[in-house]
């Protein structure tokens, strides 16, 4: 459960809720993923309403992305592939390139960035320290795809800072059964406390 249900400090991380992770048809499909998005969409509204800070994480890729000696070809900047589901993607979302200088919000800021990265893990994104240094003693809830993939690297990237962390454990998936039961041991292991929507979703204290 969430310790502190009030939204002081809290912070989403909608890791990777992109068209062709989320949706059949898309070029790196995660299977099942389009289950959890009425989860998605109850965690983003309920972030809207109560004012929390949404990280929303995103595979850009260039055309000849050496990762795609690996994986099919995803997440093309500029593709339909790249972008969130509507879902996961408010109007005014801020897109935070991986560029030096992208990032220029003032301390305390509220509504929604997507932080595109090249690699599973969005810390790697050049402004992270600055967004980080933006939030006041945040406590990340993630959620997301690929359970084994994304979703873990930045689990355990937040956790090797020593921040807190909640995994919301129906509103993620991952490509294999096997490989998403052992991620979340190992997210568990490093100190990620395993959530549910409901329990993230609760009204805060006194309302």
């Amino acid at each position: 459960m969430i310790e502190h249900p009030q939204p002081d400090g809290l912070v989403f991380v909608d890791v990777d809720t992109q068209v062709d992770f989320m949706l059949p048809g898309g070029r790196l499909y995660v299977p099942q993923a389009e289950e959890i998005i009425p989860n998605l969409r109850a965690l983003m509204l309920w972030a809207r309403a109560h004012k929390v800070p949404i990280i929303s994480t995103s595979d850009a890729h260039v055309p000849d992305d050496p990762e795609f000696g690996q994986w099919p070809p995803h997440c093309v900047a500029g593709t339909p592939g790249h972008r969130h589901i509507p879902e996961t993607l408010f109007p005014d979302a801020m897109v935070i390139e991986n560029s030096p200088g992208a990032f220029h919000l003032a301390r305390g800021w509220v509504g929604q960035i997507v932080v595109e990265k090249r690699v599973y893990d969005f810390t790697t994104n050049v402004n992270i320290e600055m967004i980080f240094a933006s939030l006041d003693q945040p406590r990340f809830v993630v959620f997301g795809v690929a359970t084994e993939y994304c979703v873990r690297s930045s689990v355990l990237a937040l956790r090797a800072r020593k921040l807190p962390v909640a995994l919301v454990r129906d509103a993620i998936q991952a490509i294999s059964e096997g490989g998403g039961r052992k991620a979340i041991e190992e997210m568990a292991a490093a100190g990620a406390r395993l959530v549910t929507t409901a329990e993230v979703c609760r009204p805060p204290l006194g309302a």
